[in-house]
């Protein structure tokens, strides 16, 4: 017996000594991930904000897709074609290293924007058609690739995306095809699917479309209710960023002419003012506390346009009342430029993949740019209550208000620019400007209208084979038409067999100089006007 009472002692004795070790390297994998913490970013809650330090493997550019995927790895894609995990390689809790795991452009494809997983299969959906990914030999990279739904009409515009793919509790695949109400070029539709939600088998034999009218839906996701939560950004009919949920056969208010012009439009349940652009959804799963989180609907935001350093992430806390109906409210978590999609991991972190810089076609425009982030609860985090609201201490005079609303009208901003927050115009609506822009930046895009342009503002130039010459805005685009909006505010509509020529305007179809005879309080005045409309 006393030699195992003495090895039981010696046992016990190294106790303290293991502690020890173990808490240094603990303290020191801590110290490794803490260096790389990023404080710049406003937090709105109890989380730290990590940048991922992927310096290894394949160079990510312009990640434009974050999900989960199996094993609990962390899978993302870029607008060019390649899809990647990322790893974690020297196991210190971040990953470092980005591992390709296909590219579809050596199909012949592009713009993976979206996918999801079946078990160890990967359903990616691409402009031309949905493929299916699978690593058959387990070396991290898909060695087996097949078509699964290629009914998409097709062109080379670049905002022809297919997006929002996910497994419903039906086993089935829902996504949604973008809007071609802007594309000049866009090809035949005949059945009308383009701008719709669509739902698959996972083998690609049935197709059913859900609901028509939508604009640009970049994320759908599943509520623990079953409900198909998706939002749509602002314009082209939608007055707001919009948080919708699918109702089968719902017409949801965008390109009116192509489906005949449905007179019921299913309004949004929610009106999105986190930021501008929700680009990308995520439920918190019930089990995962994240701050009191759980089942919370989490969005990141792209920002408005080129403005690169807007965007952010957002929660949506939904209640489920007595009565069956939901209650949302919205608060802010961080802000971050130009987030484009986000996912939790199994470890019930929020990862984020950052865009960054690119043009309006979301092409890059350096040679690298964007990143990937995880947000991390961590109950000792100072972090801000409530966002700043974006114009609040920015100079904003009251008394200017009838002065303001004066030299709108005198201006003859009223023929092009509705400020109710629903008619639509020659302009976009400016209900809500002063939430989206800063007073310099209003004051800016008044100046230089043609400096940046909202791809669905921009203006087409239409020569006709008898002479004359049409520019305007497109509200409907088809094989056979294009409904052009003109100055005035009234549609006409051009059969492409009179169409000689068509071309896209350079420059904004509104006037500058604008201001150029106005004095300072003038401008000032008519700054606050376009700020108070957020308030009415």
């Amino acid at each position: 017996m006393k030699p195992y009472i003495k090895f039981i002692g010696r046992a016990i004795c190294l106790l303290p000594v293991l502690s020890i070790v173990f808490f240094s390297c603990a303290n020191s994998k801590n110290e490794q991930i803490h260096a790389y913490d990023e404080e710049n970013f406003p937090v709105y809650g109890p989380y730290r904000v990590i940048r991922l330090p992927i310096d290894k493997g394949v160079k990510v550019l312009n990640p434009v897709f974050i999900t989960t995927g199996p094993g609990g790895k962390i899978f993302a894609s870029n607008q060019t074609g390649e899809i990647y995990s990322l790893v974690d390689s020297d196991r210190d809790g971040l990953e470092d290293e980005a591992l390709l795991y296909f590219d579809v452009s050596e199909l012949g494809l592009r713009s993976p924007v979206s996918f999801v997983f079946k078990g160890d299969t990967a359903l990616v959906g691409t402009s031309q058609m949905i493929i299916g990914l699978l690593d058959m030999d387990f070396d991290g990279k898909a060695d087996s690739s097949w078509v699964v739904f290629d009914k998409i009409p097709f062109s080379h515009h670049p905002y022809e995306w297919t997006t929002g793919l996910c497994l419903g509790p039906d086993g089935k695949l829902y996504f949604n095809l973008t809007t071609d109400s802007w594309n000049d070029g866009a090809s035949p539709d005949p059945e009308g699917i383009r701008g719709s939600i669509l739902r698959i088998s996972t083998n690609g034999l049935y197709l059913e479309q859900l609901a028509t009218g939508i604009r640009s839906v970049p994320s759908m996701a599943f509520h623990p209710t079953g409900k198909l939560f998706f939002t749509d950004n602002e314009g082209g009919g939608n007055p707001t960023e919009e948080l919708n949920i699918l109702e089968l056969g719902a017409y949801y208010g965008h390109n009116s002419r192509k489906y005949k012009n449905p007179e019921n439009i299913l309004d949004a349940v929610f009106n999105l003012k986190t930021e501008v652009a929700p680009s990308g959804l995520a439920f918190n799963s019930s089990s995962n506390d994240f701050g009191g989180t759980s089942n919370d609907l989490f969005v990141t935001f792209y920002g408005p346009g080129e403005r690169w350093k807007r965007g952010g992430v957002g929660r949506v806390h939904v209640t489920v009342m007595e009565d069956g109906n939901l209650k949302f409210e919205e608060f802010p978590v961080v802000d971050i430029p130009k987030l484009s999609s986000l996912t939790f991991s199994e470890q019930g972190d929020l990862y984020l993949a950052q865009h960054g810089v690119s043009d309006y076609w979301y092409n890059p425009t350096q040679e690298r740019s964007g990143a990937f982030y995880k947000l991390v609860f961590d109950a000792s985090v100072n972090h801000l209550t409530n966002k700043p609201q974006i114009n609040l201490n920015e100079g904003f005079n009251s008394d200017n208000l009838l002065l303001g609303k004066q030299l709108y009208a005198q201006l003859a901003c009223l023929a092009c620019h509705a400020t109710d927050g629903v008619t639509e115009l020659l302009g976009p609506n400016l209900k809500d400007i002063g939430l989206k822009l800063s007073r310099e930046e209003i004051l800016n895009e008044i100046n230089e209208p043609s400096k940046i342009i909202k791809p669905s503002m921009v203006g087409l130039k239409v020569s006709k084979k008898d002479g004359k010459v049409l520019l305007g805005r497109p509200v409907s685009i088809n094989s056979k038409t294009i409904d052009l909006m003109l100055v005035g505010n009234y549609v006409v509509s051009i059969s492409r067999e009179e169409i000689q020529k068509i071309e896209n305007l350079d420059k904004s179809l509104m006037y500058e100089g604008l201001l150029s005879r106005m004095n300072e309080a003038e401008i000032q005045a008519l700054l606050d006007y376009l700020i108070h409309l957020s308030q009415d």
